[in-house]
């Protein structure tokens, strides 16, 4: 778990919560969250995931899937 506590990751999959201000449209009562996985049995990189995961939830923070005054910052 991430020191923040927004992101929980393995060395094959993790899971991250957005900005509080990321927000659907659709849902704009409910948190973002993200999840990554590989399926591929070779891998087992705990710090690769991470990467991923952070920099996922990054780009869907500035994307147009976040909207709000503080999205992406």
């Amino acid at each position: 778990m991430s020191e923040d506590e927004r992101f929980i990751y393995t060395g094959q999959a993790g899971v991250g919560r957005t900005v509080p201000s990321c927000k659907t449209s659709e849902h704009p009562e409910q948190d973002l969250y993200i999840a990554v996985e590989t399926r591929d049995t070779g891998i087992d990189g705990p710090e690769a995931i991470e990467k991923l995961l952070t920099a996922y939830i990054k780009a869907v923070e500035g994307s147009a899937a976040c909207r709000g005054p503080a999205a992406g910052s």
